[in-house]
């Protein structure tokens, strides 16, 4: 009886000291990933994931303004009987049209480029300098969030006399969140892209030129 308690007793012993070292073992990855593995593929993705949006926000803007006459759609333009410019007006309904246009593009854009994922060297995730760039590739999942803040920004520029290019920004900001072992990390990106210019004769009142109300009558539109 005593020899069969003391078995007991050991295998007891021995199967808490594995499962101690079991859950060392599993914490130490954990720590491993969350503090070393993490921190190298946001570093390693960050900017391939800034240029892939970038890249189907700029797809999505060139798609929608190459079907549209832009800034005919989202500018009214008023002159006197001498043909002097009185007023410079955003047309609501277009730039609400345009805004969603865009949007909606931009986000099937970005649906392609999550399911695609970044694709990141094994030997870059051990955080070790010599084997950055070696073995083979494991893809991790990307998540394109679907809200996109967009903003416009209008620019009065000289071009010649008695002309002036007026130029129509769209600031667009895209959130990205990269889905990692043990946390997630959403990546900002922000680009500013031309949208419609037009060379508008004749002198543009100060109000336009001087002041952000056209800013501000461009902006008064949902996201």
């Amino acid at each position: 009886m005593g020899v069969k308690f003391r078995k007991k007793i050991r295998l007891k012993h021995k199967l808490w000291i594995f499962i101690s070292i079991l859950l060392v073992l599993i914490i130490s990855v954990l720590l491993y990933f969350n503090y070393c593995v993490n921190p190298v593929i946001i570093s390693t993705s960050e900017a391939k994931i800034k240029s892939l949006t970038s890249r189907a926000v700029n797809s999505a803007v060139q798609t929608v303004v190459n079907d549209s006459n832009v800034y005919d759609e989202m500018i009214e333009i008023t002159t006197n009987e001498a043909g002097e410019i009185t007023l410079i007006q955003a047309k609501s309904a277009g730039i609400n049209k345009f805004a969603k246009q865009i949007s909606q593009t931009a986000n099937q854009n970005l649906d392609l480029i999550s399911s695609e994922g970044v694709k990141i060297p094994l030997g870059t995730l051990t955080g070790i300098p010599v084997f950055v760039g070696l073995g083979p590739e494991i893809n991790f999942n990307l998540l394109s969030i679907s809200t996109i803040q967009s903003s416009f920004k209008s620019e009065f520029t000289s071009a010649g006399i008695n002309q002036t290019n007026h130029r129509i920004y769209l600031n667009l900001s895209t959130n990205v969140s990269v889905i990692m072992p043990t946390a997630s990390r959403t990546i900002v990106t922000t680009s500013q892209i031309l949208v419609c210019e037009a060379i508008l004769i004749g002198k543009i009142p100060d109000t336009y030129l001087n002041s952000s109300s056209l800013d501000e009558m461009l902006n008064l539109i949902p996201d």
